[in-house]
Formats: structure tokens, sequence, C-alpha cells
């Protein structure tokens, strides 16, 4: 019966992001933090059946960031991805008191205007439940209130972060590589066309150079010869 109370009232708060004094909101946090307290076993007091490496309702940490590391790491070798949800925090002082850490498969994607113009996604979001919720107490640490293990597609146990990225986005993954080896042969061909330029400018001056002296040259030999008939006329 605690169990179950304390779960529907951390569920009541997973949205609450007022500020304010509140002493209702004192005295509710106050008998919450209690609840959660009796059915913590601790730290050392794993429930009988349940892995280490799992979570389960009322398990401890000293941080948020520390029960983020431990689901994280649960969920590498179950074979999924998690990402960070839902943070309440307190109405009293605006401090961060609990947060909601999901499947990434969790929710349904929303429909995308663009896809009409644009190529469509590939789906990755299945409505899965799977998640923890944990919540400050007042002795500071962090407590598992609420623990969905189930989820509703296939797992990859094993596999790292990017190898379930690449499962859920193959397609994209073979775009990217695809144009990847394009940009490779653009670059070699860009560079081709840069070298062929370059020759056509070498030619165009070794051109002008060459214009240059054969002008220079007649310009010369219009002077010798006006100064020849100058000299004779004298």
């Amino acid at each position: 019966m605690v169990l179950n109370s304390v779960q529907a009232e951390a569920s009541s708060m997973e949205n609450e992001n007022e500020t304010g004094e509140n002493p209702v909101e004192e005295t509710f946090q106050q008998e919450l933090n209690e609840k959660v307290e009796q059915i913590s076993p601790g730290r050392d007091d794993i429930p009988e059946g349940i892995p280490a490496d799992e979570p389960y309702m009322g398990q401890e940490f000293e941080s948020e960031a520390a029960a983020h590391a431990f689901y994280n790491s649960y969920a590498t070798r179950v074979g999924f991805i998690i990402r960070v949800s839902k943070l309440s925090r307190s109405r009293r002082d605006g401090s961060a008191i609990g947060r909601a850490l999901v499947c990434n498969k969790e929710g349904f994607r929303m429909p995308d205007k663009r896809e009409k113009i644009v190529r469509q996604r590939a789906e990755t979001r299945v409505g899965c439940r799977a998640m923890i919720l944990v919540r400050k107490v007042s002795s500071g640490k962090w407590v598992v209130t609420k623990f969905v293990k189930e989820h509703t597609h296939p797992l990859a146990p094993g596999k790292g972060r990017r190898d379930c990225i690449y499962d859920q986005y193959p397609n994209e993954h073979n775009k990217i590589r695809e144009l990847t080896q394009q940009l490779a042969i653009e670059k070699k061909r860009a560079a081709t066309y840069k070298r062929h330029l370059e020759l056509i400018f070498e030619q165009i001056e070794e051109h002008n150079e060459s214009l240059s002296k054969k002008i220079q040259h007649i310009v010369d030999r219009v002077r010798e010869i006006e100064s020849k008939e100058q000299q004779s006329r004298v």
C-alpha cells in the first residue's frame, strides 16, 4: 500500500515547475520523503531475486548524475538507449527534486509537415514505456520511486550506443557512407580541375611573355629604321 501510494504521489508531481512559498507543498514533500524512506532498502540491502546491476524500487543514489550513470550502464548492457525526460522542481526554491529517464523509443514522433517535400525519416519512437523515476528526499539522496522494465521493441544486448543508433538508422548510415565516398570522389575531381586550370594559366602567361617580346622587338626595329632614315637625310 505504501509503495502504491508513493508511486501515485510521485507521478502527480512529475510536471512540477512552479516557484514560491507553499506550506501545503512542503508538508506534502515531507510526507512523500518519509514514505520513500520507508520503502528504501538502502544501498547494501538489494531485494532478493534482483540483479545487482538492475534498478529497483527504493534504490538510492548519491546524486541525480549517479542515477543517470547507473541507468545508462544498465541500458547499455540490456541493449537500449536512454533519454533524459521530465524534470520536477521544488515550488519552494526551484531546485531539482525529480527526474525521469526513459527509453529513447518512448512516445511517438509528431508528424512533420515537411515530409511531403523532403525524404521521410525512419521511425524511431514506438511508444515504449520503459523508464525510471528518481526523486530527491530529505537526506539529500535520490531514490527510485518508479521503474518500468518491459520494452515494446526488440533489444540489442551487448551492443554499444553507436551500434544501437546504426541499427535504428540503417538507411541513414548507408546514405552517410555513400555521400562520404561521393565527397571524396568530388574532391579528387576538383583537384584535377584545379591543376588543369593552373596549367592553362601557365600557358597563357608564357604566351603573353612571348607576345610581349615580339611586340618589343617590332617596336625596337621600327625605331631603328626611323633613326637610320633621319641620319640619311642629314
